[in-house]
């Protein structure tokens, strides 16, 4: 009775199965020219796959059928199948029989239809799912696809030749409107050496179902991810050269001899790089991201748990078990990087650290009341203690002297937390503090010429010495300056003396 259900049930699942690729195989006849002859369906395949996920095995079969290898007779099996001649690298294809033939030869009856059970089992669950549901990629096998009658490596004959051969990539627009073309050669991207921490290389790192259009393609995208990760433009892999051919032409549109010097030269790429003129001067805008990996990436596929959490920046880990084991695309943990024309100002603007590093540091400091040279203990003001912001006071909207639009501190805003009375005490500090930098700042000048008087009277030693002394005040002054009394008036205080006590022991030991 047993054997009886069993057989009725894969009996089912073979009919659903065959309905199921019939209809491909008719649609497919209808939309055929009549000497077309349409690879068949493989048994492979839809042993599992065209029962589990018929829509989206349906979207990739016809997008398989559009592209070169249909058309070369080159079905499912072909790729998605290890050579069977080697070592099964899908371990959970093992069991799945190729054909017919071999379900009948190496498996007994109720073997068989028990493998189809399982195929039902998952039906059930998964039938009604539409295509946004998360599904593991299919493993391709580099040694499918580098068999000797496909893709060889050895770079001879005509099969072999893509693997050394200088393919037209992409083509891009220059400044002067010409047009030049991205080589790319597959042998180069093999090499062992240039492989990052914990990565092995696949067809498939490169060569995925991206689109609908297409049933693999290669992202431009990931070339930028590749090329520009952590690197400027024009270091190591991002090199200029290695995609593009730096043109020879002279930049200025001017005529050299309407100069004025006879012996100037024309400004080519090739005269700024002899000059280590660095490609970032004119080309800032055309990088823009960082390839930077984010934590909730990893909660698309993974559990919140900590095991998993704190390997995240574990590069050479994550390489290794998700693009050597062909587990994910590389933007499922990767922001993408940009490699484009922009606004270079813009592009300038936005990298603020490059000529302000910590602009804002001594306001930091004075305000946590830390930092400062000779005192015994911090000194933060009460807003530091409750975590005000600087957009507590500064709303005023407000232009420095060189037209820079920033946000000027309003002392009105202090009457939302204090007393009125507490507007008037903001010019006030202003007022305590000049009056006690002046002071500072004119015994800082009675040291600098003692020190210059003093050269050639007193040893080397107590030179520097009284040299470090100033160094010291002048640390102290520089906080006060960018803080003022404003942000804590006590702690600007205090640096000013002990700024004002360095100066009167350097000019004491100078005597």
């Amino acid at each position: 009775m047993k054997k009886v259900v069993l057989f009725a049930i894969a009996i089912v699942l073979v009919l659903v199965s065959s309905t199921y690729l019939y209809s491909l195989e008719k649609a497919d006849a209808a939309e055929a020219p009549k000497d077309y002859t349409k690879p068949k369906a493989q048994f492979f395949c839809g042993f599992c796959h065209i029962l589990t996920y018929p829509r989206v095995i349906e979207k990739a079969y016809k997008t398989w059928k559009a592209g070169k290898h249909s058309a070369k007779d080159i079905g499912c099996k072909r790729c998605h199948y290890p050579p069977e001649t080697l070592d099964f690298k899908l371990p959970e294809h093992k069991k799945i029989p190729k054909d017919k033939r071999e379900a009948s030869k190496n498996m007994s009856e109720e073997e068989f239809m028990r493998t189809e059970l399982e195929v039902l089992s998952r039906l059930i669950t998964v039938m009604n799912m539409g295509e946004m549901v998360v599904r593991t990629r299919p493993r391709i096998d580099d040694r499918s696809c580098t068999a000797s009658e496909c893709h060889p490596t050895t770079g001879k004959g005509k099969e072999g030749e893509y693997w050394t051969k200088k393919i037209e990539f992409a083509e891009y627009e220059r400044i002067d409107k010409s047009k030049a073309v991205v080589p790319y050669v597959h042998k180069t991207h093999f090499d062992r050496e240039k492989y990052v921490e914990g990565q092995e290389m696949h067809c498939t790192t490169c060569h995925q179902h991206e689109t609908a259009k297409k049933h693999f393609e290669v992202s431009i995208d990931k070339c930028f991810l590749c090329h520009f990760k952590n690197l400027e433009l024009n270091a190591g892999r991002s090199k200029c050269s290695l995609c593009h051919e730096v043109p020879t032409r002279p930049l200025q549109t001017q005529k050299t001899e309407d100069s004025d010097n006879p012996d100037e030269k024309p400004i080519t790429h090739k005269l700024l790089e002899e000059k280590k003129v660095a490609c970032m001067s004119c080309h800032l805008q055309l990088k823009r991201g960082n390839g930077e990996v984010r934590e909730k990436n990893c909660l698309d596929c993974h559990e919140n748990e900590e095991p998993v959490m704190k390997e995240v920046f574990n590069k050479k880990l994550m390489h290794e078990k998700h693009v050597a084991e062909q587990n994910a695309h590389c933007f499922n943990c990767h922001d993408p990087v940009e490699h484009k024309e922009a606004d270079y100002i813009d592009a300038a603007m936005g990298q603020c650290k490059t000529c302000h590093p910590d602009h804002h540091r001594y306001q930091k400091k004075i305000i946590a009341g830390t930092g400062g040279i000779g005192t015994k203990k911090d000194y933060p003001i009460r807003h530091f203690n409750v975590k005000v912001s600087c957009f507590a006071c500064h709303t005023q909207d407000d232009y420095g002297l060189k037209g820079v639009q920033a946000w000027k501190g309003d002392p009105a805003k202090c009457a939302g937390c204090h007393t009125e009375d507490e507007k008037k005490l903001v010019k006030k500090w202003k007022t305590d503090i000049i009056d006690v930098l002046d002071e500072a700042r004119e015994i800082e000048q009675e040291a600098i010429n003692a020190i210059s008087a003093a050269q050639g009277r007193v040893t080397d030693d107590i030179i520097r010495n009284a040299k470090a002394m100033v160094t010291e005040g002048q640390e102290n002054i520089k906080i006060v300056v960018a803080g003022g009394g404003v942000h804590n008036k006590k702690y600007a205080v205090l640096l000013l003396d002990i700024a004002m006590e360095k100066f009167d022991e350097a000019i004491a030991a100078l005597e």
